[in-house]
């Protein structure tokens, strides 16, 4: 059986985001978080993807490109390039940055206070470097961790669960901080 090219790009892509080797839940979230939007446009592979990634990445390691270890994880085969990461992992130092500017909005929110989103967001960009994609979904991952701590997250960015790591941390250390003025749950 020949591996499907779509999904083998996919596993490539998401290995070169990991690392050449990782589990196949490393490379089903890397891959969720890259291509949610292709998945949900393909009809049925939506709900077989995780299952055709598995297929796929047995091919593969027929093939030769890809060795699946005894543990499970997927390692690429020497000799096989990897696609340059395009996205990054956030840095603390990002990740801390985009927890303050969100925090700066929640609280005019929570108060009544005009929002100043396009100032902080740009405020944000610049200082990260991100994308508005990537900042958006930031915000989406910091509303989740704010609603964990039975706070009321931003009404524009909807809670997502896919929250990277680090981000708990921060929101929880920004929260936790003398600061008196955190909103709270109503």
């Amino acid at each position: 059986m020949k591996p499907d090219l779509l999904l083998s790009s996919w596993i490539l892509e998401a290995l070169g985001v990991c690392g050449p080797s990782a589990s196949p839940l490393q490379v089903a979230k890397v891959v969720w978080s890259r291509h949610e939007q292709d998945l949900r446009a393909t009809g049925d592979l939506l709900f077989t993807w995780q299952l055709d990634l598995r297929t796929t990445a047995e091919a593969m390691a027929a093939e030769g490109t890809l060795s699946i270890a005894s543990s499970g994880a997927w390692t690429v085969s020497e000799g096989t390039s990897l696609p340059s990461a395009t996205r990054r992992s956030w840095a603390a130092e990002e990740i801390a940055t985009a927890v303050s500017g969100y925090l700066t909005l929640l609280r005019a929110e929570h108060a009544g206070r005009p929002l100043r989103r396009a100032q902080v967001l740009a405020d944000i960009t610049a200082r990260t470097g991100r994308t508005g994609e990537q900042l958006e979904a930031m915000l989406s991952n910091i509303s989740e961790v704010v609603q964990e701590h039975g706070i009321v997250p931003l009404s524009s960015a909807r809670p997502r669960s896919n929250v990277p790591v680090g981000v708990r941390p921060a929101v929880a250390a920004a929260l936790g901080a003398p600061d008196q003025d955190a909103p709270q749950e109503r």
